[in-house]
């Protein structure tokens, strides 16, 4: 008896601490989102100046990866662009507020420019599929928005182990049309089924897989774990691959551009295909390398699978 107590009170304490969590949640993404942007960005770059000096683990591994990507860069260079990037990754949490909760057609309209977009259709217009390849560029979370304004869209989605937020984003992110799959089999299926049916799909190619799912590949010259989800996908069905990220403006607005994969990422060779998978991702951050998501451990695993000490 005094068992069954236990658990049903650990069970109601969960769920308060669920509540608490969504509520806390909910009321920061609307406080975001009702005040003005630039009062809202410039308080997250306070923020981010503070936690900078704070030394966290977020701002070693930013450091350590940017000293893996760009070796031959002075020291002070490296320094300077992990700052900025660490500023950046504020200010682009301080927007998830306006990119999840305002109406479709106003955060549309944050868009300043599209450029490229004539790859995305060209691709549309064969009718074999098309792959979106978005990476932790800009802000990824808008181009959801942009896109099911126009096309059926099928995103995987890694599912975030805390349930109360994941289920915030979960339907922030479905709230424009976008249909999200979890990074399992069950979601796999459907990215496949939405191919078969020649439509759009959206992955983010830089996240680290289940190891069974990926392979070793060079990311700004040094072995990265990769997944093999895209290539896969690409020689099963055919399927036409392209790059976009929506990059920040001065001006608050976006500027949506769409780019050309690497040509040899349709290559039967599993090996040759991943590098360019890779080389397609690193085009784009080379674009605004600022505004690339450094904090996230892409080189958290040696090829022996051992983990990296700096992080």
């Amino acid at each position: 008896m005094d068992h069954a107590g236990s658990d049903i009170e650990e069970s109601v304490a969960r769920r308060a601490a669920d509540t608490a969590i969504k509520f806390t949640l909910r009321a920061s993404l609307r406080l975001c989102a009702l005040l003005p942007q630039r009062l809202v960005h410039f308080l997250a770059s306070c923020v981010g100046r503070l936690v900078w000096r704070l030394n966290i683990a977020a701002r070693r591994i930013t450091e350590c990866n940017i000293a893996i990507a760009f070796p031959e860069r002075p020291l002070a260079e490296q320094r300077c662009l992990a700052k900025a990037s660490f500023l950046q990754l504020f200010r682009s949490v301080a927007d998830l507020g306006s990119s999840w909760l305002w109406p479709a057609e106003r955060v549309l309209g944050r868009f300043s420019s599209v450029v490229g977009d004539e790859h995305l259709h060209s691709l549309i217009a064969e009718n074999r599929g098309v792959i979106l390849l978005v990476p932790h560029l800009g802000n990824w979370e808008v181009i959801g928005t942009y896109l099911a304004a126009r096309y059926p869209v099928t995103t995987l989605y890694k599912e975030i182990k805390l349930a109360a937020i994941d289920d915030v984003i979960h339907r922030a992110r479905q709230r424009h049309g976008n249909t999200l799959v979890p990074a399992n089999k069950s979601g796999v299926r459907a990215l496949m089924s939405a191919l078969k049916s020649r439509e759009l799909v959206v992955i983010l190619p830089d996240q680290i897989p289940a190891r069974e799912s990926g392979e070793f590949a060079p990311f700004f010259g040094e072995p990265a774990l990769t997944m093999t989800l895209v290539t896969k996908l690409i020689n099963r069905f055919g399927s036409r691959a392209v790059s976009a990220y929506a990059k920040h403006q001065p001006d608050n607005s976006y500027e949506l551009v769409f780019r050309p994969v690497d040509e040899e990422i349709y290559s039967p060779d599993p090996s040759t295909a991943l590098a360019a998978l890779n080389k397609s991702v690193e085009q784009c951050v080379l674009d605004c390398p600022e505004q690339y998501r450094w904090e996230y451990k892409r080189y958290k695993f040696l090829p022996d699978f051992s983990r990296r000490e700096s992080y």
